[in-house]
């Protein structure tokens, strides 16, 4: 009898899982690719301009302006796209395709978003409060983290600290990396990586064998011939450093289940291999004719979207599968240096509970998952479960309006993370890199 009251729970639990699968069945994939052109650089009237490229139908379609210069970066949370630009920061709806915040930050550079924190870094001609902190809704500043020495650069997030990348300006001879605690918005440290970590630009968060590191990009100094990586064990912040014979660019993207960083190398797109901390293959993409002004990884059609300019005339925008061959193009504008993914679960459920309440972000995610709960809906549990219904990961939580997940010792894949509460559920497919 005993065997029986568990094969009939098995079945039940397999059928509640197959109605919850059929009620919520999911598409990950590319909804659209932002790309956020600088204008030619000769031009004071050629402004910043944010444009949308829907893979669907091959169409590029202009939708939005900053008066602006230039553009230093791009990232989307949810439906909404933040850009930093020379002296702004500006908030787009991508359902919509309207303006919804705007905030005055000269030399801003780089962003990343956490929760409902947007995280931005400094460079010149700002000679102080490096990084600072706003709200991710309306863009008002939470926090200015003046320790941070020097110019930052590149953010990565990782179990609620933010590590930035502090490279120094034009002439400095060593790179930092600050450590931003975001619990409180303060100041914890900062790392010196001595002469191999000048040039620091891009930090990734990597995970292998329930040990956590940092993987950051040194990029090449101007005429050099060499970069360096380095690995930081998140347990006691120890670094090495590794010279890679080539002339090593800013990171593209980084896929941890197969421990491999794409960064630009020798002018085009290559691949090192962070477990033996080698390159890989130089020659992904071959160096085009044209400089290469922005690049990113789309990692569930394992695609790069490529931009390249001559920064005063024209500027061409092409998509390039893992074997270097391109397998279409888009409208880039010139100097389009920023290029953001928009991935989208296209299944709308249980709209009263779940439509504009809950994030869940990012997606694919690497290590850590955020669920962000910003209206602070009634939750009593989040849990995560695999393809076949079993709870891998379960949270009881009370009101907060971001959640952590640890994915980082997950095999890659497909999960489904179900947010209950008020006797309501909501499931969202989540892939795991």
């Amino acid at each position: 009898m005993k065997k029986n009251y568990f094969f009939l729970t098995a079945i039940m639990l397999l059928a509640s899982v197959q109605i919850i699968f059929a009620q919520n069945s999911r598409s990950i994939n590319v909804n659209q690719v932002l790309v956020v052109s600088g204008g030619a650089f000769s031009n004071p009237d050629d402004y910043v301009t944010v444009a949308s490229y829907k893979p669907g139908d091959s169409l590029t379609s202009q939708f939005g302006t900053i008066f602006t210069q230039s553009v230093q970066s791009a990232v989307v949370y949810s439906n909404f796209l933040y850009v930093a630009a020379q002296d702004s920061i500006v908030a787009f709806d991508v359902n919509s395709y309207q303006r919804v915040a705007a905030t005055f930050a000269q030399g801003v550079n780089q962003l990343a978003v956490s929760g409902d924190k947007l995280i931005a870094s400094f460079w010149y001609p700002d000679t102080a409060d490096f990084v600072r902190i706003y709200n991710r809704d309306d863009l008002s500043e939470q926090a200015v983290i003046s320790e941070v020495s020097d110019e930052a650069s590149g953010i990565a997030v990782y179990d609620n600290k933010a590590y930035v990348a502090v490279p120094g300006g034009w002439a400095a001879t060593t790179g930092k990396l600050a450590v931003i605690n975001l619990e409180n918005n303060s100041f914890e440290e900062e790392i010196d990586l001595g002469a191999e970590g000048a040039g620091i630009s891009n930090v990734y968060v990597y995970a292998a064998n329930d040990t956590h590191y940092l993987i950051t990009v040194n990029k090449t100094p101007w005429g050099g011939s060499n970069g360096y990586l380095t690995k930081i064990d998140l347990a006691d912040m120890s670094a090495a450093s590794t010279q890679v014979n080539v002339v090593l660019g800013k990171g593209v993207g980084f896929v941890n289940s197969t421990a491999t960083l794409y960064a630009l190398i020798n002018g085009g797109i290559g691949s090192v291999d962070v477990e033996g901390m080698t390159v890989a293959d130089t020659t992904i993409v071959a160096a085009p004719a044209m400089t290469i002004a922005g690049a990113a990884l789309d990692t569930i059609n394992s695609l790069f979207y490529v931009t390249t300019t001559d920064y005063s005339s024209v500027g061409e925008g092409a998509i390039y599968n893992m074997n270097g061959e391109v397998t279409g193009s888009f409208d880039a504008g010139i100097s389009a240096e920023a290029i953001a993914i928009d991935y989208r679960d296209f299944e709308a459920i249980n709209e009263t509970f779940a439509a504009n309440t809950f994030g869940f972000y990012p997606n694919p995610v690497n290590n850590v998952l955020t669920v962000s709960n910003p209206d602070r809906v009634t939750v009593d549990r989040v849990f995560v479960s695999d393809v076949t219904g079993r709870v891998i990961i379960s949270k009881e939580v009370d009101g907060e309006s971001s959640i952590t997940l640890d994915f980082s010792g997950l095999n890659a894949g497909l999960y489904f993370v179900t947010v209950k509460g008020e006797n309501r559920a909501f499931t969202s497919k989540i892939v795991k890199q």
